[in-house]
């Protein structure tokens, strides 16, 4: 994953390009904030589901109700 903090001095903020999106602050501070805290949890150790707990999930979500006019 591509991250990369760019200056915009025609309209005095800063961007943040996220591979292809990019995100614009108002300050550098903002910027480097949000860049810290997504490689945080871009790095943070991430337990994978099993398949009963997608079991579980998928049977708390509400159906989809079919007898609308």
């Amino acid at each position: 994953m591509f991250i990369d903090i760019t200056e915009k001095p025609a309209s005095h903020c800063w961007g943040v390009c996220i591979d292809a999106l990019e995100v614009n602050f108002n300050s550098l501070a903002q910027a480097q904030a949000f860049v810290d805290q997504l490689k945080a949890r871009i790095e943070a150790p991430h337990v994978w589901p099993n398949a009963r707990d997608s079991a579980a999930r998928a049977s708390r979500i509400p159906q989809a109700r079919t007898d609308l006019v």
